[in-house]
Order: C-alpha cells, then sequence, then structure tokens
C-alpha cells in the first residue's frame, strides 16, 4: 500500500509544492515561504547524520504507482531522553482517509523504537485542528496537556492553542 524513502534532490519539485502551499499551513507551524536554496539545504541537510540534525524526513509514497503522497518527519530527537516529535502531512485531500497516515504514523513509531531507541513520541497540534487531534488518539496518542509550552515549536507564538498529545 505504502513505503517509506528517504527525501532526494529529486524530491525538490514536490516538496517545494507542499512547503509553500499556504493552504497546508493552517496543519502546521509554519508562517512563511521558503526559497529555492532553503529547500535545497533542507534536502541536502536530510542526508546528513540524524546525530546532527536531529531531524528525519521520510517521503510516503503508494506503492503501486510511486506517487508521493506526503511527509512524515522526526524532528527534535532527543537520544538521552529517548523522544522526538512527529508530524504528518498527506498533501492531497483526495489521498486522505484511505488508511496511508495511519500506516505511515505506525511504520515511524516502529522505526524510532526499534532503529532510534526513542520510547517518547509526542505532537503539537492547534486546538483548532480537529482531524489531526481525532487521527492521532487512532493510532495511540493521549492528550497529555493544554497550554503546555514543553514541547511547543519555537516558531509557534500562541501556546494556548496547542494540544500536546503524547505516545509512548
Amino acid at each position: 500500500m505504502i513505503y517509506l524513502r528517504n527525501l532526494s534532490i529529486d524530491d525538490f519539485d514536490y516538496l517545494n509544492s507542499v512547503e509553500n502551499n499556504k493552504s497546508l499551513w493552517k496543519y502546521s507551524f509554519q508562517k512563511k515561504q521558503y526559497s529555492k536554496d532553503e529547500l535545497i539545504q533542507f534536502i541536502y541537510d536530510s542526508q546528513l547524520p540524524l546525530e546532527k540534525t536531529k531531524q528525519i524526513r521520510f517521503v510516503i509514497c503508494k506503492t503501486e504507482t510511486d506517487e508521493p503522497l506526503g511527509f512524515v518527519d522526526l524532528f527534535e530527537i532527543n537520544f538521552i531522553k529517548s523522544q522526538a516529535g512527529i508530524s504528518i502531512l498527506i498533501s492531497n485531500s483526495e489521498n486522505r482517509s484511505k488508511g496511508y497516515g495511519k500506516l505511515s504514523v505506525k511504520k515511524i513509531i516502529e522505526y524510532a523504537s526499534k532503529e532510534l531507541k526513542i520510547k517518547n513520541l509526542y505532537c503539537n497540534i492547534s486546538k483548532d485542528n480537529m482531524y489531526s487531534l481525532y487521527f492521532f488518539k487512532s493510532v495511540g496518542f493521549k492528550e497529555i496537556s493544554k497550554n503546555s509550552n514543553q514541547y511547543v515549536s519555537s516558531t509557534d507564538n500562541n501556546h494556548e492553542s496547542v494540544i500536546q498529545m503524547q505516545c509512548i
């Protein structure tokens, strides 16, 4: 059904279309366009060791066609605390609610647990993003706090709008 693969320079156009699509920003804390150079640097950085970057992005691809469906990320990886943030985006609404996201998150949880020895995954979701709240609950995440800034990304200035969820 799907597989996860590392980001490559061949993904530049797709990465650009997703990251700079303002209609998708409501699902993240992103508030600015990325330049071509920034996106190329992001792809280059994705090839560096995890110990240096503390993040990894996988492209979610449909097995039958190799079509990219979205991205699933681990970020702020902390090997000492055995924790990381997780995010996912299925870019085309026609591909949502078909099980691709759940399967991707299950695969990244298994990868984080077995390969990276991460025991604690968390996500930060806007309170009004009911679809994401429901989705993460459906894959085993539990709400652990509201109005908490313990893990909130530095790009988010409105901590009151965030619900933190955790999967152990």
